[in-house]
């Protein structure tokens, strides 16, 4: 990859590559995907909301008690971050301006808290999954506007557009290397495959409820992905942590053409916890000294003068 980045942790990537940081790249893709979806949702309910009070556009309506205002750049907080949305107006024919339900209620907090994110994420990988949320129609109507009903909108709305990105094909995608991981949210654990593109873009390609430990679960959603258009017929460098089931139905599914490499965070993780307290920094910064060497040679030769040590 000829993408060069610059973690959120400081640290630069070695010039012409691009770190694959697996634990926190799967996350953060995750987390802006729902994050996407939950935009996609609020663009969709605000303007259903506006239908319900002025019409559709360019309706000629004798009794019209509302007219269209247009757009104005707006912002809410969602998922811990504020995002810019462009938020639809509607005014009284005198022209008073007119507050969109949802609109009151999501500006006044956070839509997508930690709850809702992990409804919609378990809610998209496993169908059986009972929801606590109410069920609600499709078309949702305008004069549900409590708190509760606002939210469970939000919540439905947005896990129906998770479930349709995360169905979709993926045939046009160049996908170059694979990340798949673990996110936990309670005691559930959901596989996500993480694709990384040509450009060093990342894109989350699937999501499963199920143990890292889980063979099948992991096959699954790889065998999901194949079938809906990941090339897999060609080489594909895939990064896991240590899990044997992992490294299995990788393989299972690729064979050959899988390129498997160890995530460094999981391994120095691994190394570090199996240590006394007092050796554990001044063997991850070994280890991170190695890992920074563009060098093959040096980089083995620092790693096995630190396992001899």
């Amino acid at each position: 990859m000829k993408k060069s980045a610059k973690g959120k942790d400081g640290r630069k990537a070695a010039r012409g590559q691009l770190w694959l940081h697996l634990p926190g790249m799967v996350r953060e893709a995750l987390y802006d995907t729902v994050i996407g979806a939950g935009l996609a949702c609020v663009d969709e309910v605000l303007e259903m909301e506006r239908v319900a009070l002025c019409g559709e556009r360019y309706e000629h309506l004798a009794d019209r008690q509302a007219l269209r205002a247009g757009h104005v750049a707006s912002s809410l907080v969602m998922g811990g971050r504020r995002v810019a949305v462009q938020r639809p107006r509607a005014r009284t024919v005198e022209g008073h301006e007119l507050r969109l339900p949802s609109w009151r209620e999501w500006s006044a907090r956070d839509p997508l808290d930690e709850r809702a994110l992990e409804q919609m994420v378990l809610g998209v990988s496993t169908r059986g999954y009972a929801r606590s949320l109410e069920p609600l129609p499709e078309a949702v109507a305008i004069r549900g506007i409590s708190k509760s009903a606002v939210s469970a909108r939000f919540v439905y709305g947005t896990e129906r557009k998770l479930a349709a990105l995360m169905s979709r094909d993926l045939g046009e995608l160049r996908v170059v290397a694979l990340l798949i991981d673990g996110v936990h949210f309670g005691p559930h654990v959901v596989l996500a495959a993480v694709g990384v593109d040509e450009h060093g873009d990342k894109h989350v390609l699937g999501l499963r409820e199920g143990a890292t430990e889980n063979t099948t679960a992991v096959r699954a959603l790889l065998a999901d992905l194949v079938e809906r258009g990941l090339d897999h017929t060609r080489t594909l460098l895939i990064v896991i942590d240590g899990a044997k089931a992992l490294h299995k139905a990788v393989l299972e599914v690729f064979g050959t053409r899988a390129l498997i490499q160890r995530c460094r965070e999981h391994k120095k993780r691994n190394v570090t916890d199996a240590l006394p307290e007092r050796l554990r920094a001044a063997v991850r910064s070994a280890m991170n000294q190695a890992y920074a060497t563009r060098e093959t040679k040096r980089a083995r030769r620092l790693l096995e003068s630190l396992a001899a040590a």
